[in-house]
Parts: structure tokens; C-alpha cells; sequence
């Protein structure tokens, strides 16, 4: 069983919206599921691609969340589900229930899972209060601990620096495509690119992978009753060390800058705040501290590449340069 690689699918994917009338009436006709209202849809870093679509409405009466999957998985996330929840010793942590699974229809192009309800209880507010930050990272060492007992995916055949150059490749690519022109570029942006990732890759040469959940972020993890069900289960994969800490506190300081009621000075305290518990507290040893920089480098890059070219405001602009300055502190350390 291999793992999803969801942004490489980028170029081959259709709009899923262009085939969702289709697509919907499908599911009314085949299973019992009964369409409330649009919740989410996931596209590549806002492009005008949807790859997916989540919908409230019920099972047999029963509250429920259909999502739509409009590009072809490697594995199912249904069998990684079933796979996580093999392996999973944790009594806090789980994948939400799947009521119904419909394998890929090539006619149509989609997959589909009936799930649970999660009653949408984020983890984690914007912006975040120690507790709430502390309780996150009680929960990461839960699922490092609990939820990763036994690999199920096949690792990699090339080496994890190979993976690096070619990831980069292709998000390079995208961002041309999506963002050829986005204000918050500086021209002297490609070259600083170049040498980090140079600089990461050459780090990583003799870097064995790692088994992690992907898209482990206070976007994924919801509370139900005692247990914390955590989603976007595609995204169990090998990666470098420490990614999954590093990726919830990347992506959440987006989050803030793209929230209008969320000051500067916030977003600023916000990011030093969860940096200083990541780096106090994650890694035990000299090596994990190494490892643990060498993931906020590959975060920044992406950040710089892609991921930071938000709407145009001066958090934005702030974090874009903050996120300049880290690559060129790590590539000099």
C-alpha cells in the first residue's frame, strides 16, 4: 500500500465542481444520505481547482458529513482509516466512524465517505490561549506515543532528500501558475529558494523517513465528548522528522493573518508564543533539535514559495518577511 502524494496531483486534476451536480445526484440515488447544506471545499492553495467538497446533512436519521473526493487517491482514505484504527492503542485519539464508503466511480471520477459528525468543536481558537496551546501539544504526544504503533504504508524507494528536490520542483511549478505575478514576491525570492532548498536537501542526505499523519494541525483535530477525532486521514505518509510538529503551527499562522479581527501584534506574539513551545518542548535531544530546524527550514521554503502568498495585507507582508529572514538564518547557522 503505497501513500498519497495530494499536491503532485495538482496538474491532472478537474474541478470537481464542474461534475458535482452529477456527483450528488449519484448519492441521492444510491445511498440513504440526506444533503443538508456545502460545509468546505479544499482546493490547491486557493486556485480555482476544487479537489474536494464536505457536505452536512444525516445517515438513517442519523447526524452525518459526506465528503466528496474529486481526485484519485493513491490509497482510499477509507483504507487508511481502516488502517489507522488497526494500529491505534489510543484511548483519546481516533478517526471519525465511516457509516458508508464509495469506492472511485471512473464515470464520474469521485470517491465518497459517509462519516460521523463532529460537531465542528475546534481544539484550538483564533487566536490561541496557553491552554489551548498546551492542550494541542498534549495531544501530539498522545498520537506520537499511541497512534503510531504500526507503519501500514510502504516507505519510499528514494531517499528522503531525492523526495525533497522533487516536492520543490513541483510546488515551484504550481506557485508560477497560480501566483506568477502575486505582490507578495520580491525578486530576489527564487535565488534565496534556490539555496535553501540546496541547503535542506544536502542536510537530509542521510535522513531516514519518518511514518506521521501528513496534515496534523488544529484544522483536523475536533472534540467529541472525551475524544479528539482527527480528519484528513489521506495524509498518513513517511516524511522528515518533525514535520507534523511543525505543520500545525505553519499553517495556523495563516490562519491568523488571514482573519480580520486578529491585529499584527497578535499574529506576531501568536507565532513567537507557539515556536518557543514547539522548540522547548518537542525535541529530546541534540539531533532532534537539529531535525527539528531542518523542518522549520522546509516549512519556511514552502511558506516563501507558496504557501505565504496570501491576500495582500500588512500581516501578510510581515510574515512573508519574517519567513525570508528564518531561511537565511538557517541556511547561515
Amino acid at each position: 500500500m503505497k501513500q498519497n502524494s495530494v499536491s503532485q496531483l495538482y496538474f491532472s486534476n478537474k474541478d470537481l465542481t464542474e461534475r458535482l451536480e452529477q456527483i450528488l445526484a449519484y448519492i441521492k440515488t444510491e445511498t440513504p444520505f440526506v444533503l443538508d447544506k456545502p460545509l468546505q471545499k479544499s482546493s490547491w492553495w486557493n486556485s480555482k481547482k476544487i479537489g474536494a467538497i464536505h457536505y452536512s446533512g444525516s445517515f438513517n436519521n442519523t447526524p452525518a458529513i459526506l465528503k466528496i473526493q474529486g481526485t484519485k487517491p493513491t490509497t482510499s482514505e477509507a483504507l487508511m482509516i481502516e488502517n489507522f484504527t488497526n494500529q491505534n492503542q489510543s484511548q483519546l485519539i481516533r478517526a471519525p466512524k465511516i457509516y458508508l464508503y464509495l469506492p472511485w466511480q471512473e464515470k464520474l471520477e469521485f470517491e465518497a465517505i459517509i462519516m460521523e459528525e463532529t460537531n465542528h468543536q475546534k481544539i484550538v481558537n483564533l487566536p490561541a490561549s496557553n491552554l489551548e496551546i498546551t492542550t494541542f501539544f498534549n495531544l501530539y504526544h498522545e498520537y506520537k506515543k499511541k497512534c503510531l504503533n504500526k507503519p501500514w504504508l510502504e516507505k519510499p524507494n528514494i531517499s528522503l532528500a531525492e523526495q525533497t528536490l522533487k516536492n520543490f520542483a513541483t510546488w515551484q511549478k504550481i506557485s508560477a501558475e497560480i501566483h506568477p505575478n502575486h505582490p507578495l514576491k520580491k525578486s530576489t525570492d527564487p535565488e534565496l529558494i534556490k539555496k535553501g532548498i540546496n541547503h535542506l536537501a544536502k542536510k537530509l542526505d542521510k535522513t531516514t523517513w519518518q511514518f506521521m499523519h501528513g496534515h496534523f494541525s488544529t484544522r483536523d483535530l475536533y472534540q467529541t465528548n472525551k475524544e479528539t477525532i482527527i480528519l484528513s486521514n489521506l495524509y498518513w505518509s513517511w516524511r522528515q522528522p518533525f514535520y507534523d510538529a511543525v505543520f500545525g503551527f505553519h499553517w495556523y499562522q495563516y490562519d491568523l493573518a488571514n482573519t480580520e479581527n486578529i491585529s499584527l501584534e497578535t499574529l506576531l506574539v501568536q507565532r513567537k508564543t507557539w515556536k518557543e513551545y514547539i522548540l522547548n518542548n518537542i525535541p529530546q535531544t541534540e539531533l532532534d533539535h537539529e531535525l527539528l530546524e531542518l523542518a522549520f527550514l522546509e516549512r519556511n521554503l514552502a511558506g516563501l514559495n507558496l504557501d505565504g502568498l496570501i491576500s495582500v495585507s500588512p500581516k501578510a507582508k510581515a510574515l512573508i518577511q519574517l519567513t525570508r529572514e528564518d531561511i537565511a538564518k538557517a541556511i547561515n547557522r
